[in-house]
C-alpha cells in the first residue's frame, strides 16, 4: 500500500520576497523527497491597507532605512535569489495592494492552476516590473498560465473569492501566524519564514513517520 501524501499548507503574499525565495526552496525539497506531497496554497496579505497606486520612490523613503543599509539588504537578497535560480530586479518592483492578486489566485485554484499562477505572479512582480494591483495586468498574467480570461475577469469583477481570501487570512492568524511564509505540515507542524531545504525535508520525514 502506498504511503499517504504529506500535506503542506502554504500561506504567502505575492509581494513577499521571502515567500518568493522560500517557494523555490520548497520546490527543491519536494523534488528531493522520496514520497508524495500535496501542496495547498492559502492567502495572506502583509499590507492590507496599501493603496493600489503607490509612488515607489516615496514608498522607499517612507521606510526610513539608511541608504547604506538598504544597499546591503538588496545585495543580500540578490545573492539569495541567485542561489535559488530566481530572477530578481528590485529596482523595477511596483508596490501595490495585493488583494486582487490573491482573489485571482483563489480563482486559479478552482481550475487547478493556483501553483503555476503563484509562480507567474512572483516573477512578474520581483523580476519584470509588472503592476499586479491592476486588473488588466493580472488578466494578462492569468492568460500566460492558460486561464480563461473572460471567466477570470468576471471572478475579479464579482469579487467571487473575496470571502475565501478573508477566511484564509483569519485561519493563518488563528494558527499564530503574524507574517509569511507560513507552513503547516499535516496540520501538526508549523514552520515560519524562509526555511532551508534540509528543514523542509526533516519535517516531511517526521510527518511521514507519524
Amino acid at each position: 500500500m502506498s504511503a499517504a501524501p504529506v500535506r503542506v499548507d502554504v500561506w504567502s503574499d505575492v509581494q513577499c520576497i521571502w515567500c518568493y525565495i522560500s517557494s523555490a526552496r520548497l520546490r527543491t525539497a519536494i523534488e528531493r523527497f522520496d514520497g508524495p506531497i500535496d501542496v495547498v496554497h492559502h492567502s495572506f496579505q502583509l499590507t492590507p491597507d496599501a493603496p493600489v497606486e503607490i509612488d515607489r520612490d516615496q514608498h522607499i523613503r517612507a521606510q526610513n532605512v539608511d541608504p547604506a543599509r538598504m544597499a546591503q539588504i538588496m545585495a543580500q537578497l540578490r545573492q539569495l535569489t541567485t542561489a535559488e535560480g530566481l530572477a530578481y530586479d528590485p529596482d523595477r518592483t511596483r508596490p501595490t495592494n495585493s488583494r486582487a492578486a490573491l482573489e485571482l489566485l483563489h480563482h486559479a485554484g478552482t481550475v487547478g492552476k493556483r501553483g503555476v499562477l503563484t509562480e507567474r505572479l512572483f516573477t512578474a512582480y520581483f523580476a519584470e516590473g509588472r503592476h499586479i494591483g491592476r486588473a488588466e495586468e493580472l488578466l494578462a498574467l492569468a492568460a500566460d498560465t492558460g486561464l480563461d480570461v473572460d471567466d477570470a475577469r468576471l471572478a475579479l469583477t464579482e469579487r467571487r473569492h473575496a470571502v475565501a481570501v478573508t477566511a484564509d487570512i483569519a485561519r493563518a492568524h488563528a494558527l499564530g501566524a503574524r507574517g509569511v511564509p507560513f507552513y503547516a505540515i499535516n496540520d501538526t507542524w508549523g514552520l515560519s519564514g524562509a526555511q532551508a531545504v534540509e528543514q523542509f525535508l526533516a519535517v516531511f520525514e517526521r510527518a511521514r513517520r507519524s
